[in-house]
């Protein structure tokens, strides 16, 4: 049974949990609003995030992006976080990183990820912050600020390291591929991208990881002339 409500929005979520619970993807926008409208904050978080990976997969990307400030939002409001909140809202900082990419907005994304640094960095669990002070350092990089975004891709890579993560290991030499060849060394943006691709092969699953390497040791070989190579890369992405 669900618990009981005065909130007929929060009855109607627990109503659909029960009746679609074999079907419940295709229910995961109508939850997320119901559940918003209720005290079940944590549920509408849920359901707000798997809706925002839902949309930015089928590329509605700023439909994507509303869910998930949407459920920023909720968790944000709180005052006082428990260190399982700020995990939470550090995942989804993580998430959401992807929508701010696609959506070529990285003002934005480095504005968000510096207001919560302080969260990502009092964390127990720095396969998180690795992962955070990989897509900080990325916004940082687009924006054109190019040495300051070298510490923090700098500190990804370490911190991978130490925890022998190597997802953090791989989206660290990814930018620094990138990173380098901003900084005009297309060789060592080759050499940072095939580390990057070797990781990649570990995780069949995370395209981006392959697809933004293997672009940028694209990118590289066209600018020290092997246009060649450039276009084999091309033709492959």
């Amino acid at each position: 049974m669900f618990p009981l409500s005065e909130k007929p929005s929060e009855k109607i979520g627990f109503v659909m949990e029960q009746l679609f619970q074999d079907r419940l993807p295709e229910f995961y926008e109508t939850l997320g609003f119901h559940f918003k409208q209720s005290d079940s904050v944590f549920k509408a978080i849920d359901y707000l995030r798997k809706s925002g990976e839902k949309s930015v997969k089928r590329y509605a990307v700023e439909e994507s992006h509303q869910y998930y400030k949407e459920a920023f939002e909720l968790l944000d409001s709180k005052a006082e976080k428990t260190m399982d909140e700020k995990e939470l809202l550090i995942e989804l900082l993580i998430e959401w990183a992807y929508v701010f990419y696609y959506r070529g907005d990285f003002k934005g994304m480095g504005d968000v990820f510096s207001a919560n640094r302080a969260i990502a960095e009092s964390l127990e669990d720095k396969s998180k912050l690795g992962m955070f002070y990989a897509w900080f350092g990325w916004a940082i990089l687009c924006q054109n600020r190019i040495s300051e975004s070298y510490p923090w891709l700098e500190k990804t890579l370490q911190i991978g390291k130490e925890n022998k993560d190597q997802r953090v290991i791989g989206y660290a030499y990814t930018w620094l591929t990138w990173a380098s060849l901003m900084g005009g060394n297309p060789e060592q943006a080759i050499k940072h991208g095939e580390t990057a691709q070797e990781i990649a092969k570990i995780f069949k699953t995370d395209a981006y990881m392959y697809f933004k390497s293997l672009c940028g040791i694209g990118f590289a070989c066209a600018f020290r002339g092997d246009g060649k190579k450039a276009i084999e890369i091309g033709n492959t992405l």
